[in-house]
């Protein structure tokens, strides 16, 4: 079951984080920046993600493709409570 729910740019870029993701905005295009994981057999997966504020809310879709695209899922070993730091909706 997914828990995903819509989250501010600034709390979900920290939640991230905790799995080796960081943010590259000179990488990005316009309000988009380069979101980067790297993987422990040294691949890289990224993904853009669309910034106008770290206060702006980012869309329970985005948050589901960021997961999918990181192989930050259930089905990719991270459970949503781990992934969500324990945090409740």
């Amino acid at each position: 079951m997914n828990m995903d729910w819509s989250i501010r740019y600034g709390d979900l870029r920290k939640l991230v984080k905790q799995f080796g993701v960081y943010e590259d905005a000179r990488r990005g295009k316009g309000s988009e920046r380069l979101w980067i994981r790297g993987l422990p057999d040294g691949g890289m997966l990224s993904i853009p993600v669309t910034c106008h504020g770290t206060g702006d809310m980012v869309g329970v879709g985005l948050v589901k493709a960021i997961r999918r695209r990181l192989l930050l899922t259930e089905k990719d070993g991270v459970r949503d409570e781990e992934f969500y730091g324990g945090k409740q909706k």
